[in-house]
């Protein structure tokens, strides 16, 4: 069982997706449908809107700023992390069925978390085309990164954070996170765990990880 540290609120009215990188946190908003980049003390470094409805995840990769749309069909926006300039859209696979939570780019290809699907897709990044999916546990996906080889995701009504082995979609390792309804998910280059919690707008580090 994890904790969650609170270590500040989000940048706008209700975070929902989480991607660390060296020069700070992309965090998108599902309220305002704006991007922003913080520090890892809070402050926000830059903020840009997105043409996304109900933005539900936020992914850093391949010199872009990748953010998801929760509204059908549901679509990932590219944009330039310099500008905010939307570069490209991409209508997702059964777009009109599953729905998008998080999004994170992971050696080379666009994951995603298709909660209505209840699988995991991996997209080609440039086309959007299916070149691989993986079944998740539980139903209502969110966040997701790589950390050893596995693809790791939380599930927000079950609290519970999963590490999946990207080709069969096998549980290698799960984790409960206590008093915090966990949302957006990313893992900084220092190994720290950040979850956010859409419903209060908190942005914390897990604590106490098994």
């Amino acid at each position: 069982m994890a904790s969650v540290q609170v270590k500040f609120q989000g940048p706008g009215p209700q975070a929902n997706g989480l991607s660390a990188t060296p020069d700070g946190i992309w965090v998108c908003d599902q309220k305002d449908d704006r991007i922003y980049l913080i520090r890892y003390d809070g402050s926000t470094v830059t903020s840009f809107a997105t043409p996304a409805r109900n933005l539900s995840g936020v992914g850093f990769g391949a010199g872009a700023v990748w953010g998801a749309s929760n509204r059908r069909p549901a679509y990932v926006y590219k944009f330039d992390p310099v500008t905010g300039h939307c570069t490209q859209a991409i209508e997702l696979p059964n777009a009109m069925e599953g729905g998008i939570h998080g999004l994170e780019v992971i050696d080379g290809a666009l994951w995603v978390t298709r909660p209505g699907l209840l699988v995991l897709q991996k997209l080609n990044r440039e086309t959007g085309e299916l070149e691989h999916q993986i079944p998740f546990p539980g139903r209502r996906s969110h966040g997701v990164f790589e950390q050893d080889g596995l693809i790791v995701c939380n599930d927000t009504n079950l609290s519970t954070v999963f590490h999946l082995d990207p080709q069969d979609g096998r549980v290698v390792k799960e984790w409960k996170v206590e008093g915090f309804e966990p949302h957006g998910l990313t893992r900084d280059a220092a190994g720290r765990v950040w979850i956010c919690d859409a419903t209060t707008n908190q942005i914390g580090i897990a604590q106490g990880i098994p």
